[in-house]
């Protein structure tokens, strides 16, 4: 009987103890549901509030053209509803275009970002390999055997850039020379900057190439803008939701028109054109 009852408690024990861990694996995961739900209404709300603040920004830059507005890269914030957002206008043909800058004013590029001369001329060969067709390298360039040579599983299109991103696999490119080179170059725009251009690393890349007989085989802009906005919604503690939009605008017409060139929201990129009007 003493054997029986020792069992016996044994087995109470034993399920006390599993209805504990199943009551605290229980609570656990409501508490995690719990979160998750948080986060996921923290993310809707700061993603309506970005897209808020993007479709007031056009309206003020385009339909009311308000002077406050301005692609100078001043830092304004705005407030929609509760949620705090910080927006930065810059003028996207202040960039360097990847698929229109000559040798000369690529390599300036790479040094004024910190690559040494040595770097900056095969950088800015693999980039100008990266964009034209046949299979023979430039002098310090890269083709589609060098890529092999170097283990990669790509070689360059032999057509132009159709991202910024796209800069990151050309061989020779580091993930911190990319970092420090992305926020200078394009795609978008129709040519390269002027000595007009708001961006000093720009400007100084192009004081440094002047002279050179092939700073800029690209087309002229156009006296219509293109500007970037850069949407950053401020949420709890350290969360964030950010938008990039770069849009072409026609200001020159009775109704302006714009044409939305890029969106990319929080990391993932959706690029294409689409019409609209006095709106952002």
């Amino acid at each position: 009987m003493g054997s029986q009852a020792g069992f016996a408690l044994l087995i109470v024990l034993w399920t006390v103890g599993f209805l504990a861990l199943l009551g605290i694996r229980i609570v656990s995961a409501g508490r995690l549901d719990t979160r998750l739900a948080d986060n996921l209404k923290q993310e809707a709300v700061l993603a309506s509030a970005a897209d808020g603040a993007v479709a007031e920004v056009m309206f003020n830059m385009v339909a009311a053209r308000d002077p406050t507005y301005r692609a100078d890269g001043v830092v304004h914030t705005l407030r929609l509803g509760q949620t705090p957002v910080l927006v930065r206008i810059e003028g996207e043909s202040d960039r360097i275009n990847l698929n229109t800058a000559s040798g000369a004013l690529l390599r300036a590029l790479v040094i004024q970002v910190g690559g040494s001369p040595p770097v900056a001329d095969r950088i800015a060969a693999a980039i100008l390999d990266w964009r034209t067709s046949g299979a023979n390298p430039r002098p310090g360039g890269a083709k589609a055997a060098d890529y092999r040579a170097a283990g990669r599983g790509y070689g360059p299109p032999g057509s132009p850039f159709l991202h910024v991103e796209e800069l990151a696999d050309v061989l020779g490119m580091t993930p911190d020379l990319f970092a420090r080179m992305a926020p200078h170059v394009t795609v978008l725009t129709d040519g390269d900057p002027d000595m007009s251009t708001r961006d000093p690393v720009v400007a100084a890349a192009l004081t440094d190439a002047a002279g050179v007989a092939d700073v800029a085989d690209g087309g002229e802009q156009t006296a219509d803008q293109m500007f970037r906005i850069s949407i950053s919604a401020i949420g709890q503690g350290s969360a964030r939701y950010s938008i990039v939009v770069v849009a072409y605008a026609d200001f020159q017409n009775a109704v302006p028109r714009v044409k939305i060139l890029l969106h990319e929201r929080d990391g993932s990129m959706t690029a294409g054109r689409t019409n609209i009007s006095s709106a952002r």
